[in-house]
């Protein structure tokens, strides 16, 4: 029924990346021995600090940005496009590589967070919103911003990571009907992927954008020959049912991977309610070009309506519905 991944013909499980705990390296080590519990077949380094300020503060230890408040960058543009960016890797996803041979993970997935929504809280000039930012000078993300992230996929390799996803929301609010914002053009957005993902050549490759996806942007995606797999979120994001799947996936060989389950709602979907979304998604897209289910996004977002421990219970208890989910349909 699934198209064979990584040695696989089952549908395997995945989980995008943050967790509603307070971040430790003890809480590090505790989610991922979860995860093998569970039986995630992709699990990720979790994630229990912003997936953009744990790529970010490293730039500001290196003297490239300024942090002012809890989460407000600046920077001086020219200094970012004369500075050859630091290759960094999250601690996190060094801890949870080590305990790779221990827990038995057979794969794991490494989140890296794309130039696009890094650049996009990065200011640079005087002013509020998106414009003001690094997201808006074309140069510095195709050019210092795309290096940086290019250096944290290089490590997560080094580090025997199976599936590299790089982790771009923000590429859903700068793709028009039909324009993109800012001066991009689709050229822009695939070059960026080539230079980001080239490392990763021969590993399994994916993208992940969350929201509702404007329809030209999966178009786009797809023409990208470094991606295999486009992850995105259906059940709070209903709407993206409607994109023409099957002709985009099977145009260009590319593989869906999607989210079937809330990642904002503290309630605890039921097998047959995840089964029955996976069934409108695949009458979209055709059973095989599905390959890897997950979430909608992290499961940060689960802690604003509960408590850290129930939110992570709530959490764990919706990646067991996705693993007895691909039992069932083994």
């Amino acid at each position: 029924m699934f198209s064979g991944i990584l040695g696989s013909e089952r549908l395997l499980t995945s989980h995008v990346g943050s967790f509603p705990l307070q971040h430790s390296w003890d809480n590090v080590e505790r989610i991922a021995g979860d995860l093998a519990k569970i039986g995630i077949d992709l699990p990720p380094y979790p994630q229990m600090r912003s997936f953009i300020d744990m790529y970010l503060e490293p730039l500001v230890e290196a003297g490239l940005l300024v942090k002012k408040g809890s989460s407000t960058y600046h920077a001086d543009p020219k200094k970012l496009l004369d500075s050859r960016p630091p290759r960094v890797v999250a601690p996190e996803a060094e801890l949870a590589a080590r305990l790779r041979s221990r827990l038995g993970f057979r794969w794991m997935r490494g989140p890296a967070t794309g130039p696009f929504t890094l650049a996009s809280r990065v200011y640079v000039s005087e002013g509020q919103g998106l414009s003001a930012t690094a997201l808006a000078n074309r140069d510095l993300v195709t050019g210092f911003f795309a290096e940086y992230v290019r250096g944290v996929v290089e490590s997560l390799v080094s580090l025997g990571y199976d599936f590299i996803v790089i982790d771009e929301p923000m590429l859903a609010n700068i793709v028009g009907r039909r324009v993109l914002l800012y001066g991009y053009s689709p050229e822009d957005v695939l070059e960026t992927y080539h230079r980001i993902l080239g490392p990763a050549k021969g590993r399994l490759r994916g993208t992940h954008v969350c929201g509702r996806l404007p329809h030209r942007l999966p178009e786009i995606l797809a023409e990208s020959p470094d991606l295999d797999v486009l992850n995105h979120e259906f059940a709070d994001s209903r709407a993206n049912l409607e994109i023409e799947w099957r002709r985009i996936l099977e145009a260009s060989g590319k593989t869906l991977s999607p989210g079937i389950l809330s990642s904002k709602k503290p309630v605890v979907e039921t097998v047959e309610q995840a089964e029955q979304l996976l069934e409108a998604v695949a009458s979209k897209a055709g059973w095989e070009n599905i390959n890897i289910v997950s979430a909608d996004c992290g499961f940060a977002a689960l802690s604003s309506s509960a408590g850290p421990e129930e939110a992570y219970r709530i959490g764990l208890e919706k990646l067991g519905v996705l693993v007895e989910l691909a039992r069932r349909r083994a």
